[in-house]
């Protein structure tokens, strides 16, 4: 508060001065404060401009907790079928996943409320190098700044963790799912060919956030981040101790993507949102 106060006596002073001198009063005398030109007399208070804008809904602080994790679907070829032929060693075959599957990717646990197994989200950062414009035997002169390479989305990895529970969605849907995308790839498959979408392990995830509304209504979606043809690419280690005493576990997942959109969803129906989003079309 000191800064605004030396600001508005500041102001106070030029206006003060400025009226002894011509005689009389001058309406709104300027001054020049930082490249910027304010008028004598404060028109508003600084303090309660601040405040009033942090309560309207557009600039106001959001909710960090409030969102969803949508999943369009899980790759057709994620099968007990697919995986055991795709890691059979020497006879041995990785576990049945099929019931683990279904239970974990019902409506339920995938499609009211999002991914209940999914405990946060972390957004890549965008990023974009820069240089300087070399110039032989520059001597005194600064060289200019050129513009490089965006960052590849294959670095810049969308990272979500999930919640281990007694069926768990980690290791028996996330787990063979890496698994099965590390034998066919991150291609371009042929949709309208049922063995080429066998062999997709491609999905996209969207994510919903929400923030506050007014009371008795539903809170408003007020961002959509859409990421499109995931493929998960690493599942974190675990660690269990008798030590460590019992409290729930959360395991990080990273999935690369090829493109992203964000959307603001401030005008858009809730109820319509969440149908046009939900796979199972409920």
């Amino acid at each position: 508060m000191s800064i605004l106060n030396s600001i508005n006596n500041a102001i106070q002073g030029v206006s003060n001065a400025t009226n002894s001198l011509v005689g009389g009063s001058v309406a709104q005398p300027g001054l020049s404060l930082l490249g910027t030109n304010l008028p004598g007399v404060p028109l508003i208070s600084m303090r309660d401009h601040f405040l009033n804008s942090l309560g309207q809904w557009s600039s106001s602080i959001p909710l960090n907790t409030q969102f969803i994790i949508l999943f369009d679907g899980f790759p057709l070829g994620l099968t007990n079928h697919t995986i055991k032929m795709l890691e059979e060693i020497d006879g041995r075959q990785f576990s049945d996943i099929t019931l683990a599957k279904s239970v974990t990717t019902n409506l339920k646990n995938q499609g009211m409320v999002g991914c209940i197994f999914a405990t946060g989200f972390n957004v890549g950062s965008e990023t974009l190098d820069s240089d300087a414009a070399m110039i032989d035997n520059n001597r005194g002169f600064i060289q200019g700044t050129i513009l490089k390479d965006r960052g590849a989305f294959s670095g810049n990895a969308l990272t979500i963790p999930f919640r281990d529970t007694n069926t768990s969605f980690i290791d028996f849907v996330i787990r063979p799912w890496l698994i099965m995308a590390s034998h066919y790839g991150y291609v371009a498959r042929n949709p309208n060919d049922l063995r080429e979408r066998l062999k997709d392990p491609k999905c996209n995830i969207t994510i919903v956030q929400y923030t506050r509304s007014e009371k008795g209504l539903s809170q408003i979606p007020r961002k959509t981040w859409q990421f499109f043809n995931c493929v998960p690419t690493e599942v974190d280690t675990r660690d269990y101790q008798y030590a460590s005493g019992e409290s729930d576990k959360n395991f990080t997942t990273k999935w690369v993507y090829d493109h992203y959109t964000v959307n603001n969803n401030l005008f858009m129906n809730i109820e319509e949102l969440i149908k046009s989003l939900n796979p199972f079309k409920f």
